[in-house]
């Protein structure tokens, strides 16, 4: 059975997906100061580095892909 989901950006999907992300943003950062009682530098420390992965891994997923590949 296949999947027929449409390939459109969906600017309501994008928004709500900010939106969910910034929260968690916030509940983490509120976690690592009061549960794990990081300072501000400490943790904008680890959030460029966690960034710069996730950028270096989405970058490399995207250059290995071929063009003809896509699905």
């Amino acid at each position: 059975m296949e999947c027929a989901m449409g390939t459109e950006f969906d600017p309501l999907t994008a928004l709500a997906a900010t939106g969910i992300a910034g929260y968690v943003a916030i509940m983490a950062d509120y976690v690592a100061c009061d549960d794990f009682g990081l300072s501000s530098g400490q943790i904008r420390g680890t959030a460029l580095i966690a960034a710069a992965l996730i950028g270096i891994v989405l970058a490399a997923n995207l250059l290995v892909r071929r063009p003809g590949n896509v699905e």
